[in-house]
């Protein structure tokens, strides 16, 4: 969330530079006060931060882009791979017709077996992908859509994807840390703990409770809904996300 709120700052001190430096920089002109070096400078950081600005969207976006695209080229490996599996077995299946019964069903079994566990496999990776929620603040709409190990954050399209006990932000690397119940910022300290049905904040108190797929804060200020039942990595996320 810094790096976002750093992000608004810099765009915000691109447009104001710029266009107060611009203006300052004219309006002494055109009353003979000469050029003005605060403005100049004013007016050149301003352009820097427009095009620092606007490169980090174009890269945050390129990002995203790559991510979503993923899982739709990883489904076509499988189902090549699904495909190749089915035509292997029909010479199999031929050549056990002309050899005797004792292996006919020996050799039967074997291609059988082999095709169930690569249906299995393909079906778990697609429902993997499948089954998503969303955690929504009541009143308002969907914040966060939540795809098994992926979290997008709705509100400055940036994905977060969970690996054990990380948390990747797309385009940063680690961006949190989740040790038991507990998750901590990478660049600061322990931010938030679920005890029970409470979210505390780990060096802060009760802040917010949990009861069934509502999280509500501590002065009942706010109420997020979860669509569905989430794990507790995927709430402590959410929490920091939220929070």
């Amino acid at each position: 969330m810094r790096r976002h709120y750093l992000l608004w700052a810099i765009g915000v001190f691109g447009i104001v530079g710029t266009v107060y430096g611009l203006y300052s920089l004219v309006y002494n002109l055109n009353h003979g006060k000469g050029l003005s070096i605060l403005a100049l400078l004013l007016f050149i950081f301003g352009i820097i931060s427009l095009v620092l600005y606007l490169l980090i969207i174009i890269s945050k976006r390129l990002a995203a882009k790559k991510r979503i695209e993923e899982p739709v080229v990883k489904e076509e490996i499988i189902e090549d791979k699904v495909e190749t599996t089915k035509i292997e077995e029909k010479p199999t299946e031929v050549q056990a017709l002309e050899e005797p019964n004792e292996k006919e069903e020996v050799e039967e079994e074997t291609p059988r077996g082999y095709g169930a566990r690569s249906d299995t496999s393909y079906e778990s990776y697609r429902e993997s992908y499948s089954s998503t929620s969303y955690v929504k603040e009541v009143g308002y709409g969907p914040l966060l859509r939540v795809s098994g190990s992926m979290i997008l954050d709705m509100r400055s399209n940036t994905y977060y994807r969970i690996e054990g006990n990380n948390v990747y932000q797309d385009g940063y690397g680690i961006r949190f840390e989740i040790r038991g119940n507990q998750i901590r910022d990478v660049f600061g300290s322990y931010l938030y703990e679920i005890s029970g049905s409470n979210i505390n904040k780990v060096f802060g108190g009760f802040y917010a409770s949990i009861s069934g797929n509502y999280i509500t804060l501590y002065d009942s200020s706010r109420k997020f809904e979860m669509t569905d039942s989430l794990s507790k990595k995927q709430i402590l996320v959410a929490i920091a996300l939220l929070f």
